[in-house]
């Protein structure tokens, strides 16, 4: 990590920053063969004084971008790979969960709200579209072959209607309770849209995978109608937690 913040800021202008108080716990790395090469053309490019001091204001510039921006100076090769591929329409070889894929990449997006990265794709080794979180994007290729379109008007529409859940034109149907209404106002993060309200009964553009994250936490509050799938999920893993708890020591 220390590395790939000097080399990131290596040929940046970073200001000298105030700190209220040199307590703190002191950081310590090794710089690798090629920062070792360049260290001390950066520092005297940087009129550098202080190494300490000039350290601790490249973490500190670094801590003060969102997450997103975070993730682009870590991962900065994975990010300049992804986007020459964009550029050029070029399929892109990817370890991902131990795995090597072959990815068609489509677009970058920020998840709101989670204000994570994700590269929108089509996987070839799942044969469906996928999000893959880039800062999980263990190392990386660009191909020889040509990127395939397969559904532009799709690729158009999530682009348009992006979650990392890829909800767009799916549905569920749920009850909701007054309880249930207040905790889907004040639960911001990867919560549906609406897409229509009938009393109750509401129906959300989600996928199943959403909807098992965002509303296990509602309990009772929340009751799955539609698909009738998720509604048997819901139903057998409450079951589970029913087992946990009746018969318990507090009974």
């Amino acid at each position: 990590m220390g590395n790939r913040i000097f080399t990131y800021y290596s040929n940046k202008e970073v200001e000298k920053l105030e700190i209220k108080s040199n307590k703190g716990e002191i950081i310590q790395f090794n710089l690798n063969k090629l920062n070792s090469e360049l260290y001390y053309v950066v520092l005297k490019e940087h009129n550098v004084e202080n190494e300490a001091e000039f350290f601790r204001n490249l973490f500190l510039k670094y801590l003060d971008n969102p997450r997103y921006i975070r993730e682009k100076i870590l991962f900065s090769k994975i990010f300049e790979q992804l986007e020459l591929a964009i550029k050029g329409r070029k399929k892109v070889n990817i370890k991902y969960n131990g795995e090597i894929r072959t990815i068609n990449p489509y677009f970058i997006k920020v998840a709101s709200g989670e204000d994570r990265s994700y590269i929108f794709c089509y996987c070839e080794k799942n044969q469906d579209y996928r999000n893959y979180r880039i800062a999980n994007i263990e190392n990386i290729s660009l191909s020889k072959y040509i990127t395939d379109f397969k559904d532009l008007e799709y690729i158009e529409n999530i682009e348009k209607n992006f979650d990392p859940f890829l909800s767009f034109n799916k549905k569920i149907k749920i009850k909701i309770n007054n309880n249930g209404k207040e905790i889907f106002e004040k639960t911001l993060l990867n919560r549906p849209k609406i897409l229509e309200k009938d009393g109750d009964i509401w129906i959300l553009e989600c996928t199943n995978k959403l909807a098992q994250i965002y509303f296990a936490q509602f309990l009772a509050n929340v009751e799955i109608l539609e698909p009738i799938d998720l509604r048997i999920w819901f139903k057998k893993n409450f079951e589970k937690v029913v087992k946990i708890y009746v018969g318990g020591k507090d009974e």
